[in-house]
């Protein structure tokens, strides 16, 4: 559809608006542990392991030879 003669596109608004939605996801992705930027900060564990690291329970022990 063709703009209206006189009037002005709103693209400030719409990058202001696409900024904020990208900041938000920013901080989900922090809070959340797929990113760490801010040591510290969201939660206590990783929502996405990376790696999965053994514990003590699950390392078998194997006899000296």
């Amino acid at each position: 559809m063709p703009r209206l003669v006189g009037q002005r596109s709103n693209t400030g608004a719409n990058i202001t608006v696409l900024i904020i939605l990208l900041a938000i996801f920013g901080v989900c992705l922090e809070y959340f542990g797929v990113i760490d930027i801010v040591p510290g900060f969201g939660q206590e564990g990783r929502y996405f392991q990376l790696k999965i690291q053994p514990s003590n329970e699950q390392v078998i022990e194997q006899p000296n030879q």
